[in-house]
């Protein structure tokens, strides 16, 4: 006989139980710091790269919401966002380029790209490729601006974040950051843990495939005893009704 409390706790008939094991965790690498100069500029390279794909997605966030920077960015870098964000706009729109010769002259790296112009293209494709010459000085000028006075980066952020105004990362982003995190630790791990930790990985998989059948054999068994039990309480209900009816 099945008790009542014992039915509470049942899963429901036809269920199949499942077993569920947590995941095993090989150590860390016992280094916490780079060791070598060329590691840690490998580091930085990456750092720098994240920093300036991640100031490149919130600058038009920055334009829309000049008014919460006042502070934190000067007017002459916020200036030269606002010309890198008409640049962007005029490319987009097929603006002539002619038509944005003020900004273009603004750029503390101005060069006359039209003087460059190959005659053998079209005046359009010229002017496209004078455009993006143009938009990457600008956005050059505005990263060594930013980027390089961490605080100025790190306080932006902070502010959009707390605005609900930071934008998602791009999976490129994303990328990026597993593939630092990736390096990371493969410049800490020594060769003698990188040996160890195969070991433990082989191992691992090794009693995983041994446990897998154990565990198909116990689940087989649970759920036969659970339809066991289920048959013999409606056996046991069949029959109680039978005698009320008789």
């Amino acid at each position: 006989m099945v008790s009542s409390s014992n039915k509470s706790r049942a899963p429901p008939a036809g269920k199949t139980i499942r077993l569920q094991l947590d995941p095993l965790r090989l150590h860390e690498p016992a280094r916490k710091k780079l060791s070598t100069i060329e590691t840690q500029r490998i580091m930085v390279v990456f750092d720098d790269l994240v920093q300036k794909m991640e100031l490149i997605e919130i600058l038009p966030v920055i334009v829309s919401h000049a008014d919460l920077f006042k502070s934190t960015i000067d007017t002459e870098t916020m200036n030269e966002i606002n010309r890198h964000e008409q640049l962007k706009h005029a490319l987009e729109t097929n603006t002539p380029l002619q038509s944005v010769t003020n900004i273009i002259e603004k750029l503390p790296q101005f060069e006359n790209y039209t003087r460059c112009f190959d005659k053998a293209l079209s005046r359009n494709v010229n002017e496209q490729i004078a455009y993006h010459y143009y938009i990457q000085q600008s956005i050059r000028n505005i990263l060594r601006r930013l980027v390089h006075q961490q605080n100025h980066f790190d306080n932006i952020k902070r502010i959009l974040q707390s605005k609900k105004l930071l934008p998602p990362q791009k999976h490129v982003i994303k990328l990026l950051k597993m593939l630092r995190d990736s390096a990371m630790e493969r410049f800490l791990t020594t060769p003698l843990e990188e040996r160890e930790k195969d070991d433990q990985i082989k191992s691992l998989n090794t009693r995983l495939s041994s446990n897998e059948t154990i565990i198909a054999k116990l689940e087989k068994e649970l759920n036969d005893a659970i339809a066991d039990r289920d048959a013999e309480v409606c056996l046991e209900d069949f029959f109680r009704y039978f005698i009320v009816c008789h």
